[in-house]
């Protein structure tokens, strides 16, 4: 007698799954900015956070149990949205850019980051992470015949690598916290990626949404008296020592700045000289000096001095790019930012550093240069 083989075939995971997983997963994926959604294998949307449901103008409710494709446009859900599933399932990740479709019919621009899993033996998924960059778009064409759009492109690159590493995190200890409670250790992982991937999008959009600086004339004085109020309790709240050098002569001088953003850029500078010391360090000091240079067409200089660990010769060619940081827990656009509002104040911002010597961040800043009939009304 032959006996027949029998095969046990995939069951797609239905919406009683979504009941059955433990309430701490919603917690921590809504803390989230981003759209997260997680399908099972039959495409089937089975989680959305509250992000989610707010970027498709719907509910969480009406989301489950949706086919993914009535997220996108109904001419990408024969061919673009099966590759993506596709290449998803069958190279582990996946990131690019898609049309997406709201529910009451608007669309905008999607950044997609997806990662595949297993629930156990028999169920496979696929959490995607979705970040509206409609404005960012908005911004790449209007400035696209301007220097900026390339350092733009540049960091959305950047973006969708820093993005990708957290929703593979998420991905992997899905299937565990699913299925029982998880261990303290996976689920501080998960808290951890979840507050970076919080805090970098928190800073890209500071970044992207940085005013243009509306200039005025503002005397040396008036710097100094910041520097004394402001950037000094900075100082003192990181728990280092304040010492302040200012040339003579200087109180008067003008200069034509964005105080406000100005002030930002020192505080930021500020900061980072703070964190060059290890906590058990002794003579945390941070010297800020304003100075006369050398240099006609900057003729002042703002010199922020740490006596810290300094940095490499090798790192110091990459400070100030995006997303770049050699200190944990930390996002690395400190300094990209600080650089940005000055050269757009037609100053410059350059660093120096010597091993085990500390490091000097300096702010080359132009002088007030209208003619009076510009800023002195005839009486």
């Amino acid at each position: 007698m032959v006996k027949k083989k029998t095969t046990t075939q995939k069951q797609p995971m239905n919406s009683t799954s979504i009941r059955t997983k433990p309430k701490l997963i919603g917690d921590l994926l809504d803390i989230i900015h981003n759209a997260i959604i997680v399908i099972n294998s039959a495409n089937k949307i089975i989680y959305a956070n509250s992000r989610t449901a707010e970027m498709f103008n719907t509910s969480v409710t009406d989301l489950q149990n949706n086919d993914i494709f009535h997220l996108f446009m109904p001419e990408d859900t024969d061919i673009m949205v099966n590759n993506i599933l596709h290449i998803t399932r069958t190279e582990r990740e996946y990131e690019g850019e898609a049309m997406l479709k709201r529910m009451d019919g608007t669309q905008f621009m999607g950044l997609i980051s997806g990662t595949s899993f297993q629930w156990d033996e028999n169920q496979e998924g696929i959490a995607f992470s979705i970040h509206d960059i409609t404005d960012i778009k908005a911004i790449e064409r209007s400035l696209r015949h301007s220097e900026r759009i390339t350092f733009l492109g540049h960091l959305i690159d950047d973006i969708s690598h820093q993005i990708r590493n957290p929703i593979t995190v998420i991905g992997g200890f899905a299937k565990r916290l699913l299925t029982k409670n998880a261990p303290s250790k996976e689920t501080n992982a998960i808290m951890n990626e979840a507050r970076h991937l919080e805090a970098l999008l928190d800073t890209l959009n500071t970044f992207i949404h940085l005013p243009s600086p509306v200039t005025k004339r503002v005397t040396i004085g008036t710097l100094i008296e910041i520097a004394e109020s402001t950037l000094r309790a900075t100082v003192e709240t990181n728990n280092c020592n304040w010492i302040s050098e200012y040339d003579d002569d200087l109180a008067e001088e003008e200069l034509l700045l964005d105080t406000e953003l100005m002030t930002k850029a020192l505080e930021a500078a500020i900061i980072n000289a703070c964190e060059a010391y290890g906590s058990d360090d002794t003579g945390r000091q941070i010297l800020f000096q304003i100075q006369h240079s050398r240099n006609t067409a900057l003729p002042y200089v703002i010199r922020i001095t740490d006596r810290g660990a300094g940095i490499s010769s090798t790192i110091l060619p990459h400070i100030f790019g995006h997303f770049y940081t050699n200190k944990t827990k930390h996002i690395g656009m400190g300094l990209t930012c600080a650089q940005r509002i000055v050269e757009e104040q037609r100053g410059t911002l350059t660093i120096d550093s010597e091993m085990d010597k500390g490091c000097t961040i300096s702010f080359h800043l132009v002088k007030e240069r209208r003619r009076p009939i510009r800023t002195t009304k005839i009486q």
